[in-house]
């Protein structure tokens, strides 16, 4: 689990970025495995399932984001295929941490193939569990019946067809 201060100083960054007018750039990463099942979070207190992700950080890459957002919020080993779409989003009076702002931010949907759990992570609930969050690898009719966002879904959709041109077991 991560420290006090970790959070405190990723608010800090936030709240920054939008101070300075700096659109906050995020990943997601979309997982299949060799059955074509999809790993999302699940969060009982939202009643709801999520694509792993999180922010990019500062010199990093997007594929280099991926691996380290993906790793942290689930422990699970990636291989970034490809991004598949993008998400533009701006919010008016955006309230983070109490304070209000205007926030900009781009979300990166990358198609990945799943490699596995590391073995000291087998058991990881994510990055910012309090006992709430699952980590489940779901069927796509499933992933269709699930309480996702639409933008999620249309994402995920992407990264099937995605699957459907290659043969997940082919790619290295």
């Amino acid at each position: 689990m991560a420290s006090k201060e970790y959070y405190e100083d990723k608010s800090r960054l936030y709240y920054e970025n939008y101070l300075n007018h700096k659109c906050t750039r995020k990943v997601r990463g979309i997982i299949l495995n060799d059955m074509g099942q999809i790993l999302l979070l699940h969060s009982n207190k939202h009643n709801g399932f999520s694509i792993p992700g999180g922010t990019i950080e500062e010199n990093e890459t997007i594929k280099d984001a991926v691996i380290r957002e993906v790793f942290e919020e689930t422990g699970a080993e990636i291989i970034p295929i490809k991004i598949v779409g993008k998400y533009y989003h701006t919010s008016k009076n955006f309230n983070y941490d109490g304070i209000t702002f205007d926030s900009d931010r781009v979300e990166f949907f990358y198609f990945c193939k799943f490699k596995g759990f590391k073995e000291h992570n087998l058991g990881l609930k994510g990055e910012f569990d309090d006992g709430d969050v699952q980590i489940s690898f779901l069927d796509y009719e499933d992933v269709i019946k699930a309480r996702l966002l639409k933008r999620d879904k249309s994402m995920i959709e992407r990264a099937i067809n995605e699957f459907l041109l290659y043969k997940l077991d082919q790619i290295e």
